[in-house]
């Protein structure tokens, strides 16, 4: 019996098909190489391809940058543009819209009288119309601008002087406004002073002359009102106060600021106002 070859070996022989090859036998011819058009072709592919996703990504971010300029505002983008329009209001109002000719106001027998303007200070600086303890209450609280005007009442026996600062917000300005709070309508010491004009019915309305006193609040506006008779007597010369008819100052007051710090509703139509 012939013996077998081992297990670890291929038999041998022209129609064997193992690996192994005797001595001086040839070796295996090498791959051919991939032609130069093939790596050509894989090379254009990748840059095709790439192309596609740049212009894809272009594509998409013009899309976007078109719909975020052509779609509707969102309710907190209006309440936030209404909200920077008040907030700016007394630069880019005009002074006489600020505070217009004449302001309504309930007179002491109930009917609806008009205070009349007298005029407008020119200046806006936070520290021009105010004593100094006021003027450091209201830099601490981030004033950027005191409009002042003088009223008179309707029958042009009371003359009162209204002042609006402009600070940063309208929980800033209700601080400030308790704040500036008087201890009572008759202590006017260290508020707002008077603003007389020359030549006028309130020629004679100086600090002396400041029988009442008033803070309020609109918005991001703290409103400061002093009054007194346009005869221009002193408040220390008067022995019985008439807070009552003094009264009208703070609601003049009050309604100046209430205009002023009214949230108006975006109209985007209005090129020159809004930008949308």
């Amino acid at each position: 019996m012939a013996q077998s070859s081992g297990p670890g070996w291929p038999a041998l022989g022209p129609a064997s098909s193992g690996s192994w090859r005797g001595p001086g036998a040839e070796p295996p011819e090498p791959p051919e190489p991939t032609p130069w058009h093939a790596r050509r072709t894989l090379w254009l592919v990748i840059a095709i391809c790439t192309a596609v996703g740049y212009l894809a990504v272009g594509a998409l971010a013009t899309g976007r940058v078109y719909w975020e300029f052509h779609r509707k505002p969102t309710a907190g983008e209006l309440y936030r543009a209404a909200t920077a329009e008040v907030r700016d209001r007394w630069r880019t109002w005009a002074a006489e819209r600020i505070f217009p000719t004449s302001v309504p106001y309930t007179s002491e027998q109930g009917g609806v009288e008009q205070a009349q303007r007298v005029g407008i200070a020119s200046g806006t600086g936070c520290a021009d119309g105010v004593e100094a303890a006021s003027a450091a209450i209201l830099k601490r609280h981030g004033c950027r601008a005191l409009l002042r005007a003088t009223y008179v009442d309707q029958l042009q026996g009371i003359v009162m002087t209204v002042g609006v600062a402009a600070v940063t917000d309208e929980r800033t300005a209700l601080a400030a406004k308790d704040a500036l709070m008087p201890p009572a309508p008759t202590e006017v010491a260290g508020t707002l002073r008077a603003l007389a004009f020359p030549q006028t019915v309130a020629g004679r309305f100086d600090d002396a002359a400041r029988q009442y006193a008033s803070a309020g609040q609109a918005g991001p506006y703290v409103v400061l009102t002093v009054a007194g008779q346009t005869d221009g007597r002193p408040a220390a010369a008067v022995r019985k106060k008439h807070t009552s008819a003094l009264l009208l100052a703070a609601e003049v007051g009050g309604n100046i600021a209430d205009a002023l710090a009214l949230r108006a509703q975006p109209d985007c139509s209005q090129k020159r106002q809004w930008k949308c």
